[in-house]
């Protein structure tokens, strides 16, 4: 819900690390870093290393905004854009499996928060492979602030309320299955709208 309206504030300074990175670094190699991070957040979360996790969730989080500021500023490649996306559902994902597995009494939860991460992916990227054939609607995209390598369906959910929802299950762990159920419903309110936007648009 907050994506576009904060990525104008990051931008400059993510342009000012990103500057410095490309003269040592492609934006995939940055891709993938950040991908390994988000990775080991998982495993300091089965150990129960929750400001271990906490940190690498910071590093990957930032590592997912240089990789595409780097692109843009050199030249973005189909493939970056493709890993770039793959590395963030993927990595949401191990999150919630980490807690599920973490504690036997937060599986339903998790199982369930699963479900409805299946319903958003599906319905954002189900949004950007159809947008590309409606030139009209694909022209209003493309007049966004900041390019991107895939086009965006807005929703109540997007990338920085799924941050937050991380950062309050790190920190306040024994409640993940209350936040768990929060999260679903609102994850359920993205799906339902998102669909009735979609209809609306594509009908």
């Amino acid at each position: 819900m907050f994506d576009k309206a904060i990525q104008p504030y990051t931008q400059p300074f993510l342009k000012i690390i990103a500057k410095i990175f490309v003269k040592f670094m492609t934006p995939n190699q940055v891709s993938f870093i950040g991908f390994f991070t988000g990775l080991l957040m998982c495993i300091f979360i089965l150990f129960g290393f929750y400001i271990y996790a906490f940190l690498a969730l910071m590093i990957n989080r930032f590592l997912d905004g240089l990789d595409g500021t780097m692109a843009r500023l050199t030249a973005p490649s189909h493939f970056g854009g493709y890993i770039d996306i793959v590395f963030d559902f993927i990595i949401y994902a191990a999150f919630v499996l980490s807690f599920g597995l973490k504690d036997s009494s937060n599986l339903l939860m998790s199982c369930l928060l699963l479900f409805f991460y299946i319903g958003t992916s599906s319905t954002f990227l189900a949004y950007a492979a159809i947008l590309k054939n409606y030139k009209p609607l694909l022209e209003d995209d493309k007049k966004e602030k900041i390019n991107k390598s895939i086009y965006y369906a807005s929703g109540l959910i997007e990338g920085f309320e799924t941050i937050i929802f991380m950062i309050l299950c790190l920190f306040i762990p024994q409640y993940y299955n209350f936040l768990a159920i929060i999260f679903s419903i609102l994850c359920a309110i993205t799906i339902i709208g998102r669909v009735i936007v979609s209809y609306k648009k594509f009908k």
